[in-house]
């Protein structure tokens, strides 16, 4: 548990950062919400139901659902995100709640919501197995019978140009950590990146999972698996976009 708080920390840390801030406030303000996203929430939302909009960054998705006119909350683990967020939102003149808060504990009565969302991969920003399944149950209580929770992860392909990144993450965790290496990866899937987007390098901390974990705890949560597809089948407009090719989650209560 100590290894998972420590990474927590570096993950607030990163996104606290200046350059981060901007980039995301950049997002915000000019990328909005991707053509999938609109899909899949027109699909699943219905119009003006209230959703939960969990790593909510600077407001990207806030602010486009509230546009679409669902009744939005949106909270993150990073203060310095809701700072930003709160700032775009007064620009706006939107009335939009936003809030620091924690998915793996979520400060919200059971079905206090009609519906769910997790940005772009943010709950494969929490470090450790047994924290990202406690934040699957925390959403499946605050959200409605027959209430949906959309989100998205990359998935883990051993096969391809990252064979040899998995190839040496396996040598680190199953024959050195047993040595006593000290290994900063806590799962396996986990990695440590280094990416430059709009000209700032961002770095950060990812877990990659399989489609056979993602199915395993959204069935753990109590959730019934509805859909899911990747990004690029959903809409090809989004084939643009510079954060790579994603899976689409749609689970119902």
């Amino acid at each position: 548990m100590k290894q998972e708080k420590e990474l927590e920390k570096y993950v607030i840390k990163e996104f606290s950062k200046k350059d981060e801030q901007r980039l995301y406030r950049e997002r915000t303000l000019h990328e909005g919400l991707w053509e999938s996203e609109k899909i899949m929430f027109r699909k699943y939302y219905k119009t003006g139901s209230s959703i939960l909009d969990i790593g909510c960054g600077a407001g990207r998705t806030t602010i486009g659902l509230k546009k679409m006119g669902y009744k939005v909350w949106g909270i993150d683990l990073t203060p310095a995100m809701i700072k930003t967020a709160k700032q775009i939102a007064r620009e706006k003149e939107l009335k939009i709640p936003y809030e620091a808060g924690n998915a793996t504990d979520l400060k919200f009565h059971n079905e206090s919501f009609d519906n769910a969302l997790f940005s772009f991969n943010g709950l494969c920003q929490i470090p450790g197995y047994e924290r990202r399944q406690k934040a699957l149950n925390e959403i499946y209580r605050v959200i409605k019978p027959e209430g949906y929770f959309i989100f998205t992860t990359h998935d883990r392909n051993l096969i391809g140009k990252y064979t040899l990144f998995w190839a040496w993450q396996a040598i680190k965790m199953y024959l050195l950590r047993p040595l006593g290496t000290d290994v900063k990866e806590i799962d396996w899937g986990d990695r440590f990146f280094k990416r430059k987007s709009r000209g700032i390098v961002q770095r950060g901390y990812i877990h990659i999972p399989s489609r056979k974990e993602v199915k395993e705890m959204i069935a753990n949560a109590g959730f019934k698996l509805v859909y899911y597809a990747k990004r690029s089948e959903i809409s090809k407009k989004d084939n643009k976009l510079d954060s790579g090719d994603c899976t689409f989650w749609v689970c119902r209560k």
